[in-house]
């Protein structure tokens, strides 16, 4: 007799299916911008030095030379950008492109890399508040917070620069320290995830920092439980400090003697970090005490700290102590992203109520967060204090540091809310719920963004009513452009980025501060007078000029000298020696080409 037949039970859902299906939602909102991406939209300026940076690798140029050739300053175009991020884009583009074509394979490579790293970033995420105590509720309330913050536009569609790349090493690296079985494998993933960040961007540096501070704090705290785990970091810091010196660009030689990159002096940092990290784990069984341990890690960081400063003393100095006062005035005071917590606070008050209203409500919870803390998971968030702590420190210094602050914000943001809906679900009742619903839109980044709206200030836009940085970077605004012949193009250092990427023209400036006096041409011809500007930009070897009425930059020019060429320019004064040769007549808020007459 035939048996019947028995239906197989279905398998569970994992427990965290609810926190798995959150972070698919957010990577498929976020794709759902890529259709600007394949319409040829890149959001920033460093996204399209990144692709052309790419375009360059693929079509030949050197591993370790990302200086741009097309880029014709006095420093000869340098760049000092890490190789890593080309190879996962270049990879994407080069077996898509049979398929796709050239513009959609690269456009897809741009969309998938920043998803990518974003879903490992929301998976370290949900990691780490787990490490730190947070539930199922907390975790889910974390990721939401991260997509509302700050930090979110790292890893929209386009964003290839590095910033997102930073960002994700830093949360795997974080995850890592805080793995509450000290394994040897945590140690080896920090290790890598540190040499990996300093080599992408030295901004990483408070991070990586606080990474090995984590490390020697776990090790002076816990003693001998540390020792092997330590140990393996050590080493294998050493070993990956080493390995990126030696493969990523620009790699050895005189290049490397360098602040504003993975230079000399962090690379012997690392490597003597390391080796005295590892000597510490191995060698220290006698160092019975937490402060005899204590003593002996605060004396060898004295001493790195030392070794540091004698390869490279320069790294202690201003690192603009060389930039004209011209420079200094027009153009560095305006690049947004290095502006200090005062001068963000005079230039965009809203700003700063949303960016540091939300670090703020976070740094309260983390007290509560700590002095909460049970015995078994004070350290975990000792670590996430530590990163909380520098974030906020480098985001007073410099405004960039937000996304990182913002990061670390919504861990903290999404254990409090995690804390308070466990309590309500224990206890029921009107007080808990209201706990609960304060508690979550104190800590809320959408909370302090709809605050700021009280501080805004009202932008210029152009007449199709789209702000003038957006219309004057339009792709559509390059097409005639990119047929032309190849010429030298004069134009406003925000715009040489675009012309770069989307034409096969050369220009004499764009917003990277390793080419300091080309940026110094640039501003004194806009802000000297009209009748030397032809004279200057012959000189430098152009023969045309692109100028776009309204953009900021050549707005502020006007302000900052009203006699001045870029003014005149911005009044439709277009003097007569600069021929227009885009059969165009509207100038507000449209890039227009002029050949630039030598007689």
């Amino acid at each position: 007799m035939t048996q019947p037949s028995v239906p197989t039970p279905r398998a569970p859902l994992p427990t965290n299916w609810p926190v798995l299906a959150v972070s698919a939602f957010i990577i498929l909102m976020l794709a759902m911008r890529a259709g600007d991406i394949f319409a040829g939209t890149m959001p920033d300026n460093d996204d399209m030095m990144r692709l052309q940076q790419v375009r360059d690798l693929m079509a030949g140029q050197n591993w370790f030379n990302v200086d741009q050739t097309r880029l014709i300053t006095p420093e000869g175009g340098q760049m000092h950008w890490s190789r890593l991020p080309d190879i996962f884009l270049s990879t994407i583009i080069f077996i898509t492109r049979p398929l796709l074509g050239q513009a959609n394979a690269e456009a897809l490579a741009a969309t998938l890399w920043p998803l990518t790293l974003l879903g490992v970033a929301l998976a370290s995420i949900a990691m780490i508040l787990r490490r730190i105590g947070a539930g199922l509720a907390g975790q889910i309330a974390g990721l939401v917070f991260f997509t509302l913050s700050a930090a979110i536009y790292n890893f929209w569609p386009g964003r290839i620069d590095h910033h997102n790349l930073v960002v994700t090493l830093t949360l795997v690296g974080l995850a890592a320290a805080m793995s509450p079985r000290m394994s040897l494998r945590s140690g080896i993933v920090a290790a890598i995830c540190i040499g990996a960040m300093l080599s992408v961007a030295i901004e990483s540096l408070p991070y990586a920092g606080g990474l090995i501070l984590t490390f020697g704090l776990y090790w002076i705290v816990r003693g001998h439980q540390e020792a092997s785990r330590l140990v393996v970091f050590g080493r294998t810091l050493s070993g990956m400090a080493a390995l990126f010196y030696l493969l990523d660009a620009p790699g050895l030689g005189m290049r490397r003697a360098v602040c504003d990159a993975y230079g000399s002096s962090h690379f012997a940092g690392l490597v003597g970090g390391g080796l005295v990290l590892a000597g510490l784990g191995s060698f220290g069984g006698g160092l019975e005490t937490w402060w005899q341990r204590l003593v002996a890690g605060a004396l060898s960081g004295l001493a790195i700290l030392g070794l540091i400063v004698l390869v490279n003393p320069a790294c202690l100095g201003d690192p603009y102590a060389n930039v004209s006062e011209q420079v200094r005035l027009a153009w560095l005071s305006a690049v947004g992203e290095a502006r200090t917590l005062p001068r963000v606070w005079a230039d965009e008050p809203a700003r700063v109520v949303w960016q540091f209203g939300f670090i703020l409500a976070a740094l309260g919870g983390l007290v509560v967060m700590l002095v909460q803390a049970p015995q078994g998971g004070r350290m975990a968030r000792t670590a996430l204090a530590i990163m909380m702590v520098l974030s906020g420190l480098a985001t007073i210094w410099q405004i960039r540091g937000v996304t990182f602050s913002h990061v670390f914000a919504a861990l903290v943001a999404g254990w409090v809310v995690g804390v308070l809906f466990d309590r309500w679900r224990a206890r029921r009742g009107v007080g808990p719920v209201l706990a609960l619903a304060a508690g979550a839109l104190l800590v809320s980044p959408t909370s302090w963004k709809s605050l700021s709206g009280q501080f805004e200030r009202a932008e210029p836009q152009a007449t199709d009513g789209r702000g003038y940085g957006e219309v004057c970077r339009d792709p559509a605004a390059y097409v005639a452009l990119d047929s032309a012949p190849r010429k030298a193009i004069f134009s406003p250092i925000d715009l040489g980025t675009s012309i770069l990427l989307r034409t096969p023209h050369s220009i004499f400036a764009a917003p990277y501060h390793r080419n300091v006096q080309g940026i110094d041409l640039v501003t004194d011809v806009f802000m000297g007078p009209t009748n030397t500007a032809r004279a200057k930009m012959l000189a430098m070897g152009a023969d045309h000029m692109v100028y776009c009425r309204g953009l900021v930059e050549t707005t502020r020019y006007g302000d900052l000298r009203p006699d001045g060429f870029a003014a005149a320019l911005n009044r439709d004064e277009i003097p007569d020696w600069l021929e227009p040769v885009d059969g165009l007549s509207e100038t507000d808020g449209t890039v227009r080409l002029y050949r630039i007459k030598s007689d």
